[in-house]
């Protein structure tokens, strides 16, 4: 048996949609067919860990009525939200480019665009916590299987850190940054623990 991480399906934000916050971004009508989709490419899911954003739980939905169950939220599996909320609020992918652009530009680590952003080491640790979450719980999965919704640059470090797992630095970083570009994570794409 296994335990499944998944990048969400895709959202009106991916589409380059305007959304008014980080959690409350929706999947797309597309990202909701991916969902069904997915659902039926899984085997039997035994339980469901999502996020705390919006489109992990709609992307978790069909295989949550497909099992009757009910979703645990973790704190740690949200996506990495190094730009400030209320900055971003009613933007789109366009209006955030040179935002964006600006904080890779820095290749700080420990940078934050405002109170409300969280900076490169904030989504180290919340990687680092989960991962040791599930080195704790892997024996647990040895009979059944676990689903984990979460979202692309989380999933990139938490994968980058399980294949070789390096210490917080710049040259992570640019790693990261260069990994998230070049080879980013797909909607819905799955990678077993």
């Amino acid at each position: 048996m296994s335990i499944f991480l998944i990048r969400h399906a895709e959202s009106e934000a991916n589409i380059n949609g305007k959304t008014l916050s980080h959690a409350s971004i929706a999947l797309s009508e597309n990202g909701h067919i991916q969902a069904q989709n997915l659902c039926s490419t899984l085997p039997e899911i035994d339980h469901v860990i999502v996020s705390k954003y919006l489109r992990t739980q709609q992307t978790a939905a069909p295989i949550l009525e497909k099992y009757k169950l009910d979703f645990e939220v973790d704190e740690h599996l949200h996506e990495f939200s190094y730009l400030s909320e209320r900055k971003c609020a009613n933007t789109n992918l366009n209006d955030r480019k040179a935002w964006v652009n600006a904080y890779w530009d820095k290749m700080d680590c420990q940078h934050r665009d405002a109170d409300d952003a969280e900076s490169f080491e904030d989504l180290y640790l919340r990687v680092q916590a989960f991962h040791d979450k599930l080195k704790l719980v892997a024996g647990h999965y040895a009979e059944k299987n676990l689903a984990v919704f979460s979202h692309g640059q989380f999933l990139q470090l938490l994968i980058m850190q399980i294949q070789q797992p390096r210490p917080l630095s710049k040259e992570l970083m640019q790693q990261f940054r260069s990994d998230l570009v070049c080879q980013p994570i797909r909607n819905t794409e799955v990678f077993t623990y």
